[in-house]
């Protein structure tokens, strides 16, 4: 075949591509459209014939959406094949295109993939590190970087994101430069940092993008000058910046303990359980349970499209993309006040007791802002599913979430309930085969459909390590910040790291402009931990 011929079969099939896309667009605009129709139907008059109530009346709406969805289950089925089948066209276009062509990403890599300038999908990590120089910290990185570029494992850390006809792929470059992933970086007019300072830095930080034009994964500073902190020397910032498509939280811990650290220390990571069916036998009583288990995860879904978001002061407001950061060290042993809880009562989880804290640091914020205290916040909960493969390292994105309805500034019991109620739903299942369809359709469908404006904020909680050294010099504290993502513009964090539990938050200054202000939400949080173990534990 001649140039010309093959310039003229790819415009071929670059026009039946983009004739694709904007089919798959207009049926997806058609679907949102006819949601959105139903949300803004006028039910007065059918509530003065009926005399519906409020419950009756959401009953009627997902009736009405169910009736929807079943009507229009034919075009998304005849959606989904049309997206396989673009998707395997643009599979072969792109191979041909692109030799550094390494696969399509995975669902739930796919999902971080769908940011804006305002919410960046970077997972960000400060630790502090004891050392003599920051010269010889990156020297040292550099080297183990060097180390594991053969390492099957690891390969994945140095591909490049990239994308075409609405599909984000991974590039497989022949030749990779670590030096553009680790460097060293100044402030200026300053010869000590103090934890403002660092905060600054962050800040400063976030607006960078990663290496080779924001297709590189990962990033590690060093910020060269020393840290003013409890009065001792030599230590320094060490800032990693990974985008969350590499993989979640827990695998990036696990990445930086088995890869970065000295000597073989691992983390004992949390995993939430799977939900699966108690029997795998195809009895009558199996099918029933099964059927079940399929109507609740419809209906779980429902539920997320007619909920309503947030109305409060820390959710609303376009996010703007500037970065605010705050993380707290305390006299008090949270960790061990915790664990002295828990085995005290034996129904009480790590998560209930977190929860609970969190509710109340949200109370003290709002009560501090001077604002109407709402009654619950919706609360992100990202949930790992374990990882059945024990050995090795594997940088995945093995998640889902859900949505949990915090009473604000209750106690322990109320919490817990309302934990108890989202443990026991489908939700976590729902969303998790929900988040499955990003590996299928292009970004055009995808972005309306996971544009979700209804949580205020994020809680993520992962036990961490024990101590740590790298290259040598030991890191004294380990903090972590989940992104922003859609309009959920905060997110609170809690990592348990050689023994000590410390908190951090990230929010966009769209709705906390100072880091003093979020660090109301974190010592509320530290204070309830501690008032609940002098009335649980020390009475």
């Amino acid at each position: 075949m001649t140039k010309s011929s093959f310039n003229m079969t790819l415009s071929g099939k670059s026009a039946f591509i983009i004739g694709a896309v904007q089919s798959s667009t207009i049926g997806s605009i058609v679907v949102l459209s006819l949601v959105t129709l139903l949300l803004s139907l006028n039910y007065e008059t059918l509530k003065k014939k009926v005399k519906m109530k409020t419950d009756s009346r959401r009953t009627l709406q997902k009736s009405l959406l169910l009736m929807i969805l079943l009507v229009m289950s034919p075009m998304v089925v005849l959606l989904i094949l049309l997206s396989c089948g673009y998707k395997c066209i643009c599979y072969v276009i792109i191979k041909k295109k692109d030799k550094h062509f390494a696969g399509f990403l995975d669902s739930f890599d796919v999902f971080w993939s769908l940011e804006d300038d305002a919410t960046k999908s970077v997972i960000t990590t400060l630790g502090v590190v004891e050392c003599e120089s920051t010269l010889q910290l990156v020297d040292c990185v550099t080297e183990k970087l060097h180390y594991i570029i053969g390492d099957p494992e690891a390969q994945k850390l140095f591909y490049r994101r990239s994308e075409d006809y609405g599909f984000f792929y991974w590039r497989k470059c022949c030749y990779v430069d670590v030096n553009q992933y680790v460097r060293v970086i100044n402030v200026s007019n300053k010869t000590k940092l103090n934890v403002s300072d660092v905060e600054k830095v962050l800040t400063e930080v976030s607006y960078q993008p990663l290496p080779f034009n924001d297709e590189g994964l990962f990033q590690i500073l060093v910020v060269n000058q020393t840290l003013d902190i409890e009065n001792k020397e030599n230590q320094y910032a060490l800032i990693f910046r990974v985008h969350h498509s590499l993989g979640d939280g827990v695998a990036l811990i696990e990445f930086l303990c088995k890869t970065l650290a000295d000597g073989k220390d691992e983390s004992i990571m949390f995993c939430m359980p799977e939900r699966c069916p108690g029997k795998s036998d195809k009895s009558p009583e199996y099918l029933l349970e099964m059927m079940s288990a399929l109507y609740e995860m419809f209906s779980c879904f429902i539920d997320g499209i007619l909920r309503y978001p947030d109305v409060s002061c820390l959710h609303g407001p376009t996010l703007i993309g500037r970065k605010v950061y705050k993380w707290i060290e305390t006299d008090a042993k949270l960790f061990e006040m915790v664990m002295e809880i828990k085995a005290k009562y034996a129904d009480v989880k790590f998560s209930d007791i977190l929860a609970t804290a969190l509710s109340c640091g949200l109370r003290d914020y709002f009560l501090k802002e001077e604002v109407p205290v709402p009654i619950n916040a919706a609360v992100i909960l990202p949930i790992r599913f374990p990882n059945k493969e024990k050995d090795g390292l594997k940088l995945e994105n093995n998640f889902t979430v859900s949505i949990l309805d915090l009473p604000i500034g209750e106690d322990i019991k109320v919490v817990k309930q309302s934990i108890n109620r989202l443990q026991e739903s489908a939700d976590p299942l729902t969303n998790y085969y929900f988040l499955k369809i990003c590996g299928i359709m292009p970004k055009e469908i995808l972005r309306p459909l996971f544009n979700s404006s209804q949580a205020s904020m994020v809680l993520s909680n992962m036990p961490g390590p024990q101590l740590l050294s790298i290259c040598g010099g030991e890191v004294k504290s380990l903090v972590f910040f989940v992104p922003n993502k859609g309009n959920t513009g905060l997110g609170v964090t809690a990592l348990s790291y050689g023994g000590v539990l410390r908190f951090a938050a990230m929010a966009d200054a769209a709705l906390v402009p100072s880091s003093q202000k979020l660090a109301v939400i974190l010592k509320g949080m530290a204070n309830e931990i501690i008032r609940m173990h002098k009335e649980l534990v020390l009475k």
